[in-house]
């Protein structure tokens, strides 16, 4: 019976001073919840920034999908220097493991393998024009001498970055325009 004493009847919260509808009280998440979101941001974590194997097969599918244009090569000293401005430096890198394109003046193609990020250049073979601008001629000698010494990938945002044995950058593509 309740206070009206009308047998049967439950009083609604907001008619009765007495009655209070209390929320519920959060539950502390489990340590089983807290591991679950540590491995997942570990996961996440070794993805990023690691690039572990699922994303391995991507960097040599973007390397033959995609038409480069060097920005940036090591000279004979190893300094990283532009590429001189009207001398596009090209290379697409077929799928019948050729590598071809423009050195700047001449046309040049070589034989390539890559495997995960490994990457070998053979010595290059090319026309044999000369171009007379200045630096020209030394830019493509130094650039097709580098490609020999090209030992790794990695694809960094849209870049395509080549490393000697050493781990020392040595080549900077960006995708052609």
């Amino acid at each position: 019976m309740d206070d009206d004493g009308e047998p049967g009847t439950v009083p609604e919260a907001g008619n009765d001073p007495g009655f209070e509808l209390e929320p519920p009280k959060p539950t502390p998440m489990g340590r089983n919840f807290y591991l679950v979101m540590a491995l997942i941001g570990f996961l996440l974590f070794l993805i990023v920034f690691f690039n572990i194997p699922a994303t391995r097969a991507s960097a040599a599918t973007t390397l033959m999908t995609t038409n480069w244009t060097l920005n940036v090569y090591a000279d004979p000293i190893g300094v990283l220097v532009p590429v001189l401005n009207g001398t596009p430096v090209t290379a697409q890198f077929n799928r019948g493991d050729t590598v071809t394109g423009s050195s700047g003046c001449n046309r040049y193609f070589a034989t390539y393998t890559v495997k995960e990020y490994a990457l070998t250049i053979d010595s290059p073979g090319s026309t044999k024009m000369y171009c007379g601008g200045p630096g020209v001629m030394e830019q493509e000698t130094a650039y097709l001498s580098t490609l020999t010494n090209a030992s790794a990938i990695r694809i960094h945002g849209s870049d395509l970055n080549v490393y000697d044995t050493a781990g020392k950058m040595i080549l900077v593509y960006v995708p052609a325009a």
